[in-house]
């Protein structure tokens, strides 16, 4: 079994049942929606704790699996994976580089162009090769989440100040 993903796992979990025990301290108010303020705190935590048990059970399949094939050394994998060497910072640098770069063009912009530009440049980083499949992604994606933060949660995102001077 993978220790790493299993004792990640059981973190994830902890800290989300810790995170909703906190959101049962929200308090409710007249003025609230149905969704109210303990909503989307709350909704995190449970995600938190899902994924907690998704990579536990990961590790335990991955574990199982690997009894089947038959006993494999992974001394080395072991001692590789404990090292994070400058290509590992050098390209989490580049993802913080894109996030930088979606934090400045989110106001001027707006939401929609920021988040299709944030999709297809974490694409292109990531290694995809640029073709029409990029941009269907990109623009389904940020659509999906206007609508999501816009009108399922009702969170007013920002339109853009370069759309408002075409006006």
């Amino acid at each position: 079994m993978s220790s790493r993903d299993f004792v990640g796992g059981i973190a994830a979990i902890v800290i989300g049942f810790g995170y909703l025990i906190m959101t049962l301290d929200i308090r409710a108010s007249a003025l609230d929606d149905t969704v109210g303020p303990a909503g989307l705190p709350r909704a995190l935590a449970m995600l938190m704790i899902a994924l907690g048990v998704v990579l536990c059970l990961k590790a335990m399949v991955a574990g199982r699996m690997w009894r089947k094939i038959g006993p494999v050394s992974d001394e080395g994998a072991t001692a590789e994976a404990g090292r994070v060497g400058i290509g590992g910072i050098l390209k989490a640098g580049g993802l913080l580089v894109i996030a930088v770069g979606y934090l400045v063009a989110v106001r001027p912009l707006g939401y929609l162009p920021s988040v299709f530009a944030l999709i297809v440049a974490a694409s292109l980083y990531g290694g995809v090769t640029l073709n029409w499949r990029v941009f269907a992604i990109a623009a389904g994606g940020a659509v999906f989440y206007w609508l999501l933060f816009v009108l399922a949660l009702g969170i007013p995102l920002p339109a853009g100040d370069f759309w408002l001077l075409l006006r």
